[in-house]
C-alpha cells in the first residue's frame, strides 16, 4: 500500500512539473523577441513542447519511481554484506564501481545523441506541417513523389539517430552483466582461499551472495536510470535554452504607458538590419501627423514593412529612433505601445474560434453589438449571416472554413474593433474582389478621418486617395507628394504606376 502511495503521490508531483514547465516555455516564448519566434521552424517549437517534454516525463517518472528504492536497497544490502563479511564487501565495492566509468560515458553520448534526435524531431514536425498546409500546391504541380521523398529522407534519418541511442542505452547491460561475473569471479577465489585459511566460513560466503542476488538487479536498474536521466538531461536543455533566454526587446526600468495618444508617427534618421543580415532600412527620415493617411509604396524589398516592425517595436533600431507624439516608442511599455495600433497584414490570420471571437480579439470585452458594428464597417456583416451559425460559425484552423477575402475582412473587422489611433493596413485589401474594396475603403476612410493611417500598398485606386505618398527604395525614401503631385515629377512613383497600367 505505501508503495502504491508513494507511486502515486511521485507521478502527481512530475505531472504537475511538466505542465509548470510547458506553460513556462510557453510564456518564455509569447513574452520574448519576435525575431526568435521567426528565426526558427514552428516544428521545431512544437517538438520542444511535445517530444522533449515527454522524455523529461519519462525521466522524471522512472528517477522518482526507482531511484529512491533502488538506492536505499543497495545501501541496505552494503550494511548487511559489511556485518557479515567487510572482507568480501570491499572486494564488490572496489570491482563494481570500474563498470560505472563506461556506463557514466554511455550516458554523455546518449544525451548528445539525443539533443540531435529531438533536434531533428522538430525538423520532421515543420516538414509535415508544412506539407500538409501547401497540399493545394503540392496536388497543382504534381509534387506527391517530391514530398514523399523528403519525408521519407526525414523519417530514415530520425530512425537512424534514434537506433544510435537505443544502441548505447542497450550496452548498459552487458557492461553490467561482465563486471557481475567478474566480481563473482573474485568472490569465489578469495572466499575459498580465506576458507582454506579458516578465515571464514561458507554460511558467511552464501549470505554475501545471496546479498549480491538482491543488489544485483537494483544495481542494473540504476545503470539503466543513467542513460534515461541523460535522455531527460538532453530534452532539459532544449527547454531551458527557452526558459533562459534573455529578450533584447524589453521595457526600460523607467517605461511609463502610453495613454492619450494622438497618433503622430516621425522617424528619424532609422537604420536597420535584420538578424539574418538583411539589410532594410538606411537613414529613413519621415513623418506622419494626427489623422493623416501615408501611404508606403516601393519595389519588393524596399523595406516598407520593415516600418510597420518596427513602430510596433518587434524590433530596434540600429541607429535613429521611432517616435510616437514626439516621444521616443522605447520610453513607453511594450503593451500601451501596441495597444495604440491596429494591424490588419497581407496574410489574414484567425484563429481556430467563432467568427465573433476572432473579432473581439480586437478589443477584449467587447459587446456583440460592437463587434456586429465592426463588422458592417469591414464590409463582412453580409457574407457572416449567410453561414450556418453566423457569427458563432467556427473559422477552422488558420481561417481555413473562409476564403481569402472573407478572412480578411474580419481581420479588418477586428482592427476596426480596437479603435486605435494608428490604423496599420499591410496590403489589407490585396484579397478582396474590386466591389468588396469599394465598399470596404469608403468604410475605412470614415473610420481613419481621425485616426493616422499608414498603408502598404501596390493598388494604385488604394494609394491614391492617400494625403501623403512616400516612394521608398533600397530602405531610403526617394520620393515624397501626392498621386498628382508625384505624377507630374516623373519620378519613381510615376514608373510604379506606368509599369503596374502595362
Amino acid at each position: 500500500m505505501s508503495l502504491y502511495g508513494m507511486t502515486l503521490a511521485n507521478n502527481t508531483g512530475v505531472q504537475r512539473a511538466i505542465v509548470d514547465i510547458q506553460a513556462d516555455q510557453f510564456d518564455s516564448l509569447t513574452d520574448g523577441d519576435f525575431a526568435r519566434l521567426s528565426s526558427d521552424r514552428s516544428g521545431g517549437f512544437v517538438s520542444r513542447f511535445i517530444n522533449d517534454v515527454n522524455a523529461l516525463r519519462e525521466a522524471g517518472l522512472r528517477l522518482a519511481n526507482n531511484l529512491t528504492k533502488g538506492v536505499l536497497t543497495v545501501i541496505g544490502v552494503l550494511i548487511t554484506m559489511l556485518i557479515m563479511d567487510w572482507k568480501l564487501t570491499l572486494v564488490l565495492l572496489v570491482i563494481y564501481p570500474l563498470a560505472f566509468g563506461p556506463v557514466i560515458a554511455l550516458g554523455n553520448r546518449v544525451r548528445k545523441r539525443s539533443k540531435q534526435a529531438q533536434k531533428q524531431i522538430g525538423e520532421v514536425a515543420s516538414l509535415l506541417s508544412e506539407s500538409f498546409q501547401s497540399s493545394r500546391v503540392v496536388k497543382a504541380y504534381g509534387l506527391e513523389d517530391y514530398q514523399k521523398a523528403r519525408a521519407k529522407r526525414g523519417f530514415v534519418e530520425r530512425s537512424r539517430l534514434f537506433l544510435k541511442v537505443l544502441t548505447d542505452k542497450a550496452a548498459v547491460d552487458p557492461i553490467l552483466e561482465i563486471t557481475g561475473g567478474l566480481a563473482l569471479v573474485g568472490i569465489l577465489g578469495l572466499t575459498a582461499w580465506r576458507i582454506a585459511e579458516g578465515d571464514t566460513s561458507l554460511g558467511n560466503f552464501v549470505g554475501v551472495i545471496g546479498a549480491v542476488a538482491v543488489a544485483a538487479p537494483e544495481l542494473r536498474a540504476l545503470g539503466t536510470l543513467n542513460a534515461v536521466a541523460q535522455e531527460g538531461g538532453a530534452a532539459a536543455d532544449r527547454v531551458f535554452e527557452i526558459l533562459d533566454a534573455e529578450p533584447s526587446i524589453s521595457d526600460r526600468t523607467d517605461a511609463v504607458d502610453l495613454s492619450g495618444a494622438r497618433g503622430g508617427v516621425e522617424f528619424r534618421d532609422v537604420h536597420f538590419v535584420y538578424p539574418d543580415g538583411s539589410p532594410a532600412l538606411s537613414g529613413l527620415s519621415f513623418s506622419a501627423n494626427p489623422g493623416e493617411t501615408v501611404a508606403l509604396v516601393g519595389p519588393s524589398g524596399a523595406g516598407k514593412s520593415t516600418v510597420f516592425n518596427l513602430l510596433l517595436r518587434l524590433y530596434d533600431p540600429l541607429f535613429g529612433s521611432v517616435a510616437i507624439d514626439g516621444n521616443d516608442i522605447r520610453t513607453f511599455t511594450g503593451g500601451s505601445l501596441r495597444k495604440a495600433s491596429a494591424l490588419v497584414a497581407q496574410e489574414a490570420l484567425l484563429f481556430d474560434d467563432t467568427i465573433a471571437a476572432n473579432i473581439a480579439l480586437g478589443r477584449i470585452g467587447a459587446t456583440r453589438d460592437e463587434i456586429e458594428a465592426a463588422a458592417k464597417a469591414a464590409n463582412a456583416h453580409d457574407f457572416i449571416l449567410t453561414l450556418p451559425g453566423g457569427y458563432d460559425s467556427p473559422v477552422g484552423e488558420m481561417g481555413r472554413n473562409l476564403s481569402g477575402g472573407q478572412r480578411q475582412r474580419v481581420a479588418l473587422a477586428r482592427a476596426i474593433l480596437r479603435d486605435a489611433p494608428i490604423l496599420l493596413l499591410d496590403e489589407a485589401t490585396s484579397a478582396l474582389d474590386a466591389e468588396s474594396e469599394a465598399k470596404v475603403q469608403v468604410a475605412l476612410n470614415e473610420y481613419a478621418r481621425e485616426r493616422t493611417t499608414l498603408i502598404i500598398a501596390h493598388r494604385l485606386s488604394t494609394v491614391r486617395a492617400a494625403d501623403r505618398i512616400l516612394v521608398m527604395d533600397d530602405g531610403k525614401l526617394v520620393e515624397e507628394g501626392t498621386h498628382d503631385e508625384l505624377m507630374q515629377a516623373g519620378g519613381a512613383y510615376r514608373k510604379l504606376v506606368e509599369l503596374q497600367l502595362s
